[in-house]
């Protein structure tokens, strides 16, 4: 579980909804007062149609598995990924790498995809420069994917405000509408009532744009990059173990891609 989305969440959600309550207490109102259907309609579902012209519809719907990701944590750091290298290092050595291979290792629940894959092409004995092309394309499209994934929710940042506008210009040509047919004594009271319900869409534009969809955009982003680090590891891993270059020195060389606490030594 990633404590810091949902830590983000509760907190957010705790004071912004707090605030607003004491809002509306302050002016005899109840919190039923800020939800408004046609305001959610006009600012969700303006946004993801405006999306789903953007983007591909696999694109738009891959961010619900997307969704996921942001409250997950791997379970498992890169100094891990440096112990099954190093382990893997030895094996190749020793002549027991293809036994190694389908093996779970001992430093994390699994072995990381990427890793298995250069593996498997080392026994099957394919070129060095061949194994180094192919990983690196590998790394290059997902990138690309998470990318995507990612641009797609900071559109949905970018579109809410947007159409919170529509919804508020909307409600204000309504209200506009209403002085015009309405009875003057009548007039002040209707023209509060309407102005606040034509404001509640773009409240729920800024809403969703800087308490979700950006922030979810960033953090995706940010996993993007991490996982970067992590496919540049797993690629330069391979690489050496293909080389047969000595545990140590496997060792060493992947410690320069960790964090100074991470980093491996040796026993």
């Amino acid at each position: 579980m990633n404590l810091g989305t949902l830590v983000g969440l509760v907190l957010g959600t705790s004071f912004v909804g707090f605030a607003m309550y004491l809002s509306a207490s302050a002016a005899g109102q109840t919190m039923m007062g800020y939800v408004d259907a046609v305001s959610f309609l006009i600012v969700l579902g303006g946004a993801l149609s405006a999306v789903c012209i953007a983007y591909k519809l696999s694109d738009v719907l891959s961010i619900l598995k997307s969704m996921g990701r942001l409250f997950k944590d791997d379970n498992f750091t890169l100094g891990d990924v440096v112990d099954d290298a190093v382990e893997l290092a030895t094996a190749n050595r020793s002549g027991q790498l293809e036994s190694q291979l389908d093996g779970t290792p001992s430093s994390m629940p699994f072995r990381m995809h990427m890793v298995k894959s250069g593996i498997q092409m080392i026994v099957d004995g394919s070129k060095l420069e061949d194994i180094e092309e192919i990983l690196l394309n590998q790394e290059k499209f997902r990138y690309i994917r998470e990318d995507i994934n990612m641009n797609v929710m900071k559109k949905l940042g970018e579109y809410t405000p947007a159409f919170g506008m529509v919804g508020t210009l909307v409600g204000l040509v309504m209200m506009l509408y209403g002085m015009g047919a309405g009875e003057s004594e009548n007039m002040a009271a209707k023209l509060g009532l309407s102005m606040a319900v034509a404001l509640i869409t773009t409240l729920y534009g800024a809403l969703f744009a800087n308490f979700l969809f950006l922030p979810f955009a960033d953090k995706l982003g940010n996993k993007n990059q991490n996982k970067k680090i992590e496919s540049a590891l797993c690629t330069e891993a391979v690489l050496l173990i293909a080389k047969k270059v000595h545990p140590i020195t496997v060792r060493e060389r992947l410690n320069a891609f960790i964090p100074r606490v991470q980093r491996k030594v040796e026993d």
